[in-house]
């Protein structure tokens, strides 16, 4: 049992998110975890003599433990850990499929312009009376994902003008993730790993980290994004130390 090992750990990480009193909610598996780095720290306080024959050498020295940190990553994750890389939360986006009312919108020549929603399916462009309806691809240009249309210099429709655009909506079931608004996000930790080299199970939990987003979040790129959190590893109440590290063979 007590021999020398090489370790290479592979490892399924689930994640409880806990509640902003820090109550457990449940463990869940949360993507894939590519890296989970516990630090410990230390500081080592020193005295030195003065004497004639010791003069600078330590006589006693003491060795205090600062809080243990973590580093963990991750390149798969779900909504809930995508939102806390930017400090956020996520709410749930809805939206009818069908027509809605003439929607007037101030047009910018050559210029995209927000109409309002997402998923477009159509739209029809008046001028403000209603009595002119323009043509798309001559008059104007829709971005239907977007909701946004364009007037076009080439166009009828005169620089400046506020059109009646009267639009047909897809349903959308989304999330909308807004950031900079929770900033105090606590996790539990608990991997259910493998030593690679030797085949020996293991579990690892950390009680209760407190995350903060350490890393740039690529939107646009050619490789894998990658959330990469760190945090201070807090003993919460009724512990006696903030992790553990089971072997079970």
């Amino acid at each position: 049992m007590d021999k020398p090992f090489s370790f290479v750990g592979i490892a399924d990480a689930y994640i409880d998110v806990l509640s902003d009193t820090g109550v457990r909610t449940g463990l869940e598996l949360k993507g894939n975890c590519s890296e989970f780095s516990p630090k410990t720290d230390s500081e080592r306080k020193e005295l030195t003599a003065n004497g004639r024959s010791n003069f600078g050498q330590v006589i006693s020295s003491i060795t205090i433990p600062k809080p243990m940190t973590a580093s963990i990553k991750f390149n798969q994750m779900d909504q809930a850990l995508f939102a806390a890389a930017f400090f956020g939360s996520n709410s749930v986006l809805t939206q009818a499929a069908g027509a809605v009312a003439a929607i007037d919108v101030t047009t910018i020549e050559d210029k995209w312009v927000e109409i309002g929603g997402y998923m477009m399916a159509s739209a029809v462009v008046t001028d403000p009376t209603g009595v002119t309806t323009y043509e798309l691809g001559t008059d104007y240009e829709l971005n239907p994902r977007l909701a946004m249309i364009k007037a076009l210099s080439t166009g009828s429709i005169p620089s400046g003008e506020i059109c009646k655009v009267t639009p047909t909506y897809e349903a959308v079931n989304g999330i909308k993730m807004k950031a900079m608004t929770k900033s105090n996000v606590r996790i539990r930790i608990k991997l259910d790993g493998k030593n690679f080299d030797d085949g020996r199970d293991f579990i690892s939990e950390v009680y209760q980290m407190r995350l903060n987003p350490s890393n740039t979040f690529s939107f646009i790129g050619t490789e894998f994004a990658e959330a990469t959190f760190e945090g201070v590893l807090e003993t919460p109440v009724g512990f006696t130390e903030p992790m553990e590290h089971i072997w079970l063979s």
